[in-house]
């Protein structure tokens, strides 16, 4: 257990510092073309995804995003363009005392809400990571929220973690190859860049697998 927390200690130094350079790089303009990018690939997975639920448009479809830091991939434009077709947004507040979250609606519809109140509701889960490798397994902050968050998501519900194009699970550039891992970590199902939404590990077809913990 040491060995994984120390080796996944380092990854994230490694990542934060990767992702401190690219975007100083890019600048605003290139952050905002990321932003609109993101954007438009997840909106058009989410309409093939609705449509295969047999829903005929976005509207109340039920989504988590994040309020990105300023080295997280820019999810904001993505957020609005939601809100604006009518999709209920739901963005996390951390409860620092029990490493929990809270929901509140990003359009300020409705009163912030405990998240057993409002993570069954949810029918797509878009959530901050810091590297997904191959097999769907995620890094995180280390706070543990999403790790308390997932599990209460019903067992058919995707979970896409957003990342830099450069963070593509595979690609030669990967900051991570293999995500360190203890027996009790959840996989992912997708990730999304600017190229869209990309399968990984045993997700499929947009289906995601059982969240029960070992």
């Amino acid at each position: 257990m040491e060995d994984v927390r120390a080796a996944k200690k380092q990854a994230r130094a490694e990542v934060r510092a990767r992702r401190r350079e690219v975007v100083s790089r890019q600048g605003a303009d290139g952050r905002g073309a990321q932003g609109a990018a993101m954007a438009d690939a997840f909106l058009s997975w989410l309409r093939s995804y609705a449509e295969g639920l047999g829903r005929p448009s976005l509207t109340g479809l039920t989504v988590t995003a994040f309020e990105p830091m300023p080295t997280e991939p820019p999810v904001d434009e993505l957020v609005r363009a939601a809100v604006g077709a009518g999709m209920h947004v739901l963005l996390p507040v951390t409860i620092r005392e029990n490493r929990t979250l809270r929901w509140v609606r990003a359009d300020g519809g409705g009163e912030e809400r405990e998240s057993p109140d409002a993570v069954p509701e949810v029918d797509v889960a878009l959530i901050p990571g810091l590297a997904v490798d191959p097999e769907g397994y995620r890094l995180g902050q280390g706070g543990g929220y999403y790790d308390r968050t997932l599990p209460m998501l019903r067992p058919e519900v995707p979970v896409i973690v957003a990342l830099h194009d450069h963070e593509l699970p595979g690609a030669d550039d990967a900051p991570v190859a293999r995500v360190p891992r203890v027996s009790h970590d959840i996989p992912v199902d997708a990730v999304l860049t600017t190229a869209g939404v990309r399968l990984v590990g045993e997700g499929r077809d947009g289906i995601a697998r059982s969240r029960s913990r070992p």
